[in-house]
């Protein structure tokens, strides 16, 4: 069992015996299942997951959509969209239906936050949040504001749904480049938990992004502001955590060294080695 899968059952383990129970404390939440019922949960706050230099965060324990998670990715940093419709037909990523509008995009989520102009305040240029982030890195690389932010308070009430991962800071010490992702929001199950699809995407971005900027990958901190499993997850959570990994599954992820260039990367640009996870289906209920 690798480190990744280890901090998965410690943290549920944790929110399980120690989590604040949402029913108890006898107020209405927000999220809903598809018939509307009340989609309560169990949870931590401000909790904080580190990956190591050279730490692939991605479970073995249970299957992830690894290559989804690298296409979601390009998606909102590399085309720079928020259309669910381009999501579909270009990547065949089909998940994010229940959240689009009339229109077939996220209104002002996601990535209309990185593809929006403004001035840099290094240069007095217009730019875009990812060409002002790997301009900085490259030429700037003690600036201590290396963020991008996917939510504007201004554009909220226009977002079909407020962005969980929603911050990046980065930081370059030495050789390697540094990156803490904040979440306002995780959902263990489905998305969030150590070695799931947020953290291996984000951790993708930071190889993409030292790759093209000439630094290696170094630390990557994951803190999550309110973390949770949905009550009716609980069953399948404790059986993930019961499941036997397989001793030779210790995921290795290549990318093309070739790509120098942020917008060159494709998926076939990225190869998963040594990644021999558990196969198991579950039916997952996202709350909305």
């Amino acid at each position: 069992m690798n480190k990744t899968d280890k901090k998965y059952i410690e943290i549920a383990k944790n929110i399980l015996e120690n989590g604040y129970d949402e029913e108890k404390l006898n107020h209405e939440v927000r999220a809903v299942w598809e018939d509307g019922e009340s989609a309560y949960t169990k949870f931590l706050p401000q909790e904080i997951v580190r990956y190591e230099k050279g730490e692939v965060p991605l479970i073995s324990l249970r299957k992830i959509a690894w290559k989804s998670a690298i296409k979601e990715i390009l998606w909102i940093y590399q085309d720079r969209s928020n259309d669910v419709n381009l999501l579909k037909e270009k990547y065949k990523v089909n998940y994010w239906d229940s959240w689009k509008n009339d229109e077939g995009n996220l209104g002002t989520a996601y990535g209309y936050q990185i593809n929006k102009k403004f001035k840099s305040p290094e240069t007095g240029n217009m730019t875009n949040q990812i060409e002002r982030l790997i301009d900085q890195i490259k030429n700037n690389p003690l600036n201590r504001r290396l963020i991008m932010n996917l939510i504007d308070v201004d554009d909220m009430a226009d977002m079909t749904l407020i962005p969980c991962a929603f911050l990046t800071m980065w930081t370059v010490s030495g050789d390697y480049l540094n990156l803490t992702l904040i979440q306002r929001s995780g959902d263990f199950l489905a998305a969030a938990a150590p070695g799931g699809i947020n953290a291996f995407q984000y951790y993708v971005l930071l190889r993409m992004i030292a790759q093209v900027t000439g630094y290696k990958a170094g630390d990557f901190v994951h803190f999550i502001q309110n973390y949770h499993i949905y009550k009716k997850h609980i069953p399948i959570v404790k059986k993930i955590m019961e499941v036997k990994v397989d001793e030779k599954s210790r995921p290795r992820l290549e990318i093309n060294p070739d790509i120098k260039d942020f917008k060159d990367f494709t998926i076939d640009d990225f190869k998963l080695l040594d990644y021999y996870p558990d196969k198991t289906k579950y039916d997952i209920d996202i709350a909305l």
